[in-house]
């Protein structure tokens, strides 16, 4: 006899094998239309650029090629791409562009809607006067924007002023907050550069293989003008002050602490038409022979990427308190002028730093006078060469009373200067009572 629970099972195999079948054949037209329709399709590079000025402000005044790729989501490439971002804020050179779409309008090819813009490789170029600008920029942003294995190059005047090598940048908007994150290799160390508007405008820089974190906070005041705070942490050396953006930017209540140096520091810099500074520093404490110790293993030999910042230094740096005197910088030249220095300032120094690295010779010139007995005194005046990389110190002139004496003499308290006071160790040279001492054996 038939079992009928068996046979009332049948017709409900066959009605889930039907739904399956049917679910399986909607699966399969989905993903073919999916992956081979929009391969046919040909986009509207109208709507292409019309939706890139749109959500991104991106100005691309033509594409030669559009390929629609299947993986790891739906998105048109465009390579070989040239445009500018903003009304030439930032120019993009040999990029290529992905535009990430957004699935339920995959098939309107007429009008093309995307979430988000991925940009790849090639050169991403800012103009230093351009940099007040790019916020703006990132506000107006609608879609988010990421750059990834970019080069980007900050420059003024056609030179190259910084690089930020293998960028990876993101534009992105988080609980209404726009945001900028930069990653990338600066002097072959890792940097990463943030920038958003939460309450203040924050911007975040930090290079950790240099042991260096900055940040900054600034607004405008009722005047329109920017205000903000600066602080800066190198190697446990600490800078802050406050600023003001008028038609430079204007430092007040700074100050600096590090192992060499405490000193209260002012001053504004200008942007345009070049970089320049200019800084007071008060100065409280001043460990000159640890900084020159320092300065001399870092400026002074092999190593150029470290010459990169102090050559793109130029400006105007004066000194009081402790010492007085100006530091006018500029090119990668650096004069000292009419320094003081010493317990009752009674050095008077002159030098000149044309070149750095193992070659470099800084030409100085030194005036003292000298008691030697009580009511006698003579006035020494010493004009030379001093050569970092080998700790070596060369007389070329050396006058007594305003006389240049010989050749033969000045080689001989060339001499007496090394074996005694020099020693190897060139920072001896900013020991006070050692060259007093010196100076005075020499009558």
């Amino acid at each position: 006899m038939l079992n009928t629970k068996k046979l009332n099972f049948i017709p409900k195999i066959k009605k889930k094998t039907k739904h399956t079948l049917f679910l399986l054949a909607f699966f399969i037209i989905f993903f073919s239309t999916y992956l081979i329709v929009p391969k046919l399709l040909n986009f509207s590079l109208e709507s292409i650029k019309e939706n890139l000025k749109t959500y991104n402000d991106i100005n691309i005044n033509s594409i030669s090629e559009v390929n629609y790729k299947i993986f790891p989501t739906p998105r048109l490439n465009i390579p070989n791409s040239n445009f500018i971002i903003g009304d030439g804020i930032i120019e993009v050179i040999n990029s290529e562009i992905e535009i990430i779409l957004d699935i339920s309008h995959i098939l309107n090819f007429k009008e093309i809607n995307y979430k988000k813009l991925l940009i790849s490789k090639g050169y991403t170029k800012i103009k230093l006067n351009n940099i007040k600008k790019i916020q703006k920029n990132i506000i107006k942003n609608k879609k988010k924007l990421t750059f990834k294995k970019n080069n980007l190059i900050f420059y003024h005047k056609d030179k190259v002023f910084l690089k930020i090598n293998d960028a990876y940048i993101k534009v992105s908007e988080k609980n209404k907050t726009k945001e900028l994150n930069i990653n990338g290799n600066f002097l072959n160390n890792k940097v990463s550069i943030k920038l958003d508007n939460t309450l203040k405008n924050n911007l975040i820089l930090a290079i950790p293989g240099l042991d260096i974190r900055s940040k900054i906070f600034f607004e405008k005041n009722n005047s329109g003008n920017v205000i903000g705070f600066f602080n800066l942490e190198i190697f446990n050396n600490f800078l802050k002050f406050n600023f003001i953006k008028e038609d430079g930017i204007k430092f007040t209540n700074g100050f600096i602490r590090s192992k060499f140096i405490n000193s209260s520091v002012n001053g504004e810099v200008t942007l345009t038409p070049n970089f320049f500074l200019i800084l007071d520093f008060k100065i409280s404490n001043f460990n000159t022979k640890d900084l020159f110790t320092e300065i001399q293993k870092t400026y002074f030999s092999n190593n150029i990427e470290s010459l990169f910042f102090i050559k793109k230094i130029n400006g105007i740096f004066n000194f009081k308190s402790k010492f007085i005197g100006r530091i006018t910088s500029e090119n990668g030249e650096i004069l000292f002028e009419n320094f003081r220095v010493g317990k009752n300032k009674s050095f008077f120094l002159n030098a000149r730093i044309n070149e750095f690295g193992k070659k470099s010779k800084i030409e100085f010139n030194l005036i003292k006078n000298v008691k030697y007995k009580r009511n006698l005194s003579k006035k020494i005046e010493i004009k030379g060469l001093i050569i970092p990389s080998s700790s070596k110190v060369v007389f070329k002139k050396f006058l007594l009373d305003n006389k240049e004496i010989s050749i033969k003499k000045t080689q001989e308290y060339e001499d007496k200067f090394r074996d005694e006071l020099i020693q190897n160790y060139l920072s001896n040279i900013f020991d006070e009572n050692k060259i007093n001492k010196y100076l005075q054996n020499l009558f």
